[in-house]
């Protein structure tokens, strides 16, 4: 019975194959487009939401979010020490459990919040970047602060014509027609 089961993924794999190769043998190769610009520019994602005309009411979500998920996070830690010492109760090790439990829900809660307050916001700051990075050449654009604690980037001058955060806070701030 397996036998049965497997072979026909296997024809179905080589068919695919065969196809594959017979597609790639006939079709050209494009050249490289050489006016396709290979400019990295960067962006400093968190100063444009900063900047955005509805970017308060995120960083204000955010900042509740945290001092709420705080509070439970203290609750947890102090009934930690008490578990990892053996001198917590049953009653405390259930209420670390539920503590626990809690936060996750809670935590899953403000972040469905977080992202639809962002939603709109991601839209309109990946619009005005891609509008700003057509505009000044840039075929590739990353976030600064990912760039830079990815080990990707090491260094870019924050004065550099490859920083378009700028010209991004402007785009997002114009008026909508």
């Amino acid at each position: 019975m397996k036998k049965l089961f497997f072979a026909p993924r296997v024809l179905l794999v080589a068919v695919v194959c065969l196809l594959g190769v017979a597609n790639a043998q006939t079709t050209p190769v494009t050249p490289p487009n050489p006016a396709a610009s290979t400019t990295i520019c960067f962006v400093n994602a968190q100063k444009v939401l900063q900047n955005h005309p509805q970017g308060a009411k995120v960083l204000e979500a955010q900042k509740k979010a945290q001092d709420e998920l705080k509070v439970l996070s203290d609750q947890v830690q102090a009934l930690q020490v008490k578990i990892s010492n053996g001198t917590a109760t049953a009653a405390e090790r259930q209420q670390y459990e539920t503590l626990i439990k809690t936060g996750q829900a809670r935590q899953a809660q403000l972040k469905a919040q977080i992202d639809k307050l962002l939603e709109p916001i991601t839209k309109d700051v990946d619009a005005a970047v891609a509008k700003v990075a057509n505009a000044r050449g840039c075929g590739v654009v990353l976030d600064r602060a990912i760039a830079a604690n990815s080990g990707l980037v090491i260094y870019v001058n924050p004065n550099s014509a490859l920083d378009i955060t700028d010209d991004v806070i402007l785009e997002i701030n114009k008026p909508k027609a």
